[in-house]
């Protein structure tokens, strides 16, 4: 069987495939988001997901430690490996602590911030060569800036719970880093901006969706920014 998702969260990402070997599904390989089950026995492994320092490969070392945890190195792709483990050999985790957990996420949240600015060189020229005439240009621009908002939003959420496990450590949490603005009201005000200043030089119909998505960006992030406060 095959199934195709696409995860930001490695965290969720997990969840999904654990339930679905409780199901009686068990990962096998995974590509672009396409991934390929076998029938199992309900429950029979335990997934987990790492971070790596080397994209699609692994060191002999870390190999090696999971060899003997019992755990099998599934596959690598780009800095994720998906590992599995058979759930008779007891419980699965990774990260057992605090200290080790708050380094963990924090190399998730630098990697993400690494990818986040990628996306924005990549969408300014994709924009830009939509500007010279290039209509796929806008096309991709809009495919870009989708998966830029994704970026964002596990950049968020890894940062709170980055402020979860720093509190759970005894540690304060500055005030400023609490978030209580939603992170799509700047990228909202942005398109809105650059939908102004683009009025006329580009497609009237490009023009009118990049301003409904301005709007709607604008509309949601005043619905976040307003409920965050009320709860924080």
């Amino acid at each position: 069987m095959y199934k195709f998702r696409l995860y930001f969260d490695k965290d969720a990402e997990t969840k999904w495939l654990n339930e679905m070997s409780a199901k009686g599904w068990s990962m096998e390989h995974f590509f672009t988001g396409l991934y390929h089950f076998k029938p199992c026995d309900p429950g029979k492994y335990t997934y987990q997901i790492d971070l790596v320092n080397r994209p699609f490969s692994v060191s002999s070392d870390y190999r090696e430690f999971m060899e003997d945890t019992g755990a099998e190195i599934l596959q690598s792709w780009g800095f994720w490996v998906i590992l599995r483990r058979l759930s008779s050999q007891g419980s699965f985790e990774l990260y057992t602590d605090v200290d080790s957990s708050i380094q963990h996420y924090t190399k998730i949240l630098r990697m993400f911030k690494c990818v986040a600015i990628l996306e924005l060189l990549v969408l300014f020229f994709e924009f830009w060569a939509g500007l010279q005439g290039v209509t796929v240009g806008y096309v991709c621009s809009l495919l870009i800036f989708a998966m830029f908002l994704g970026i964002l939003s596990i950049i968020n959420q890894t940062k709170k719970v980055l402020y979860h496990l720093k509190e759970q450590k005894g540690e304060a949490v500055p005030e400023s880093d609490q978030r209580t603005v939603s992170m799509l009201l700047p990228p909202g005000l942005l398109l809105n901006c650059a939908a102004l200043f683009l009025q006329g030089h580009i497609p009237d119909l490009l023009h009118h969706a990049v301003q409904i998505a301005a709007l709607a960006m604008i509309l949601v992030g005043i619905y976040q920014t307003a409920k965050k406060r009320r709860f924080h």
